[in-house]
């Protein structure tokens, strides 16, 4: 059942000739630290950028990180200096760039039906450009009554991979609370958007210049519009990119954490952060690692449920950030045990006291929906997931 939809922005919801609105951005970007800076050829100092987090990012930065380094190496200023630089840029001289953008027929009307059905819509426009550039294309797209409504928009600051990386994908899920195979993907390129989105088990519609919205708006009108979308069956390449995405996702919320939320408890049977960060670094090593290994190494062995933890486990350290690093290191090791286990051992049989007969493939996903319960969990403590 599709419980969300990704949509992506340039030229899905917003007309936006590839070429020459790159020309005209270079132009009004070069021209904008030459006056500011007296820095020539100024763009070409953000390739560097956009090929590290485009290509692969292992995901401990945030785009906007990664690419502002890269321009503040190239034209030899401070990531200060370059930082303003990129501020005043997107708040006057990018603004120009709108006459050669044009919404896209039937965009409102789309948004619009599908706030209606009660689904999560998240805005999964690549995220190269900031937060602010990125309000501006939805204002051009004329949907910035929708911003409120949006259950989450991308963008370099608050994501940490780029498409085509499905890992992409799968943090913008996490980031919505949902299941890939519960998420519908609305793009126009095959390359971005649909491909990377159906390796993860998502599904996806094609948005081509020839029929454009109207078709999509007109399906959505059915009451039976999900009956043909089909759910793919797991297989193992769905796994490694979840477990990035996972993995930056939690980040991604973690950097918004203030200081007093740490210890946060929205009602006394609900896991502070910390203590669902706890949970997620014991559970690694002590629960997941061990269960999978043993799937592997035994033959059809059974799998006891282990007791729910509870409401008061203890605290493991007094620092989220380190807790975190922890957790990521195991499950960096979690996925290099899962690199190594060959195609025909994914359907290693195992019994379960809960999930009865399952195999490798099945329990290894498992890790991966355990991350992304305690992601929600986690996202809904800041108060910052829909419901």
């Amino acid at each position: 059942m599709i419980k969300g939809v990704l949509l992506d922005l340039d030229n899905t919801l917003l007309h936006n000739p590839d070429r020459p609105f790159a020309r005209a951005f270079r132009h009004l970007f070069d021209e904008h630290f030459y006056r500011r800076f007296g820095v020539v050829a100024a763009a070409e100092a953000l390739r560097p950028g956009i090929v590290a987090v485009s290509e692969y990012s292992d995901g401990s930065r945030a785009n906007h990180d990664v690419m502002l380094r890269c321009l503040a190496d190239g034209i030899g200023l401070s990531v200060e200096s370059a930082s303003d630089g990129l501020v005043s840029f997107y708040a006057e001289p990018y603004l120009e760039l709108r006459p050669l953008t044009a919404p896209m027929r039937n965009a409102d009307s789309l948004v619009e039906a599908l706030l209606a059905s009660k689904l999560h819509v998240a805005v999964a426009t690549n995220p190269l450009y900031p937060e602010a550039a990125t309000r501006q294309r939805l204002k051009w797209a004329g949907l910035q009554s929708y911003e409120n409504a949006f259950a989450f928009v991308t963008h370099s600051e608050n994501m940490h991979f780029a498409k085509p990386d499905a890992a992409y994908y799968a943090e913008v899920a996490a980031r919505v609370g949902i299941e890939p195979d519960e998420c519908l993907v609305i793009g126009d390129s095959v390359s971005n958007d649909i491909k990377p989105a159906k390796s993860l088990g998502m599904h996806a519609w094609r948005v081509t210049p020839d029929t454009g919205l109207e078709p999509l708006v007109e399906r959505l009108q059915r009451p039976n519009w999900q009956d043909n979308l089909i759910t793919q069956e797991l297989h193992s390449e769905m796994l490694e990119p979840q477990f990035r995405g996972n993995l930056a996702a939690l980040r991604g919320l973690l950097a918004e954490v203030k200081p007093h939320q740490w210890l946060l408890r929205p009602d006394p049977q609900e896991w502070s952060i910390l203590q669902i960060l706890c949970h997620l670094w014991r559970a690694e090593s002590e629960v997941h690692q061990q269960r999978l290994w043993r799937i592997h190494s035994e033959d059809n062995p059974f799998i006891p449920a282990l007791p729910p933890p509870g409401p008061d486990i203890p605290a493991c350290h007094d620092d989220g950030f380190e807790v975190f690093e922890r957790f990521r290191a195991e499950r960096r090791a979690t996925m290099a045990m899962l690199a190594e286990i060959r195609d025909e051992d994914w359907r290693r049989p195992a019994r379960h006291s809960i999930f009865g007969l399952t195999n490798l493939l099945e329990m290894a996903h498992f890790t991966a929906q355990h991350d992304r319960l305690h992601i929600t969990q986690l996202c809904q403590t800041l108060g910052q997931c829909p419901d």
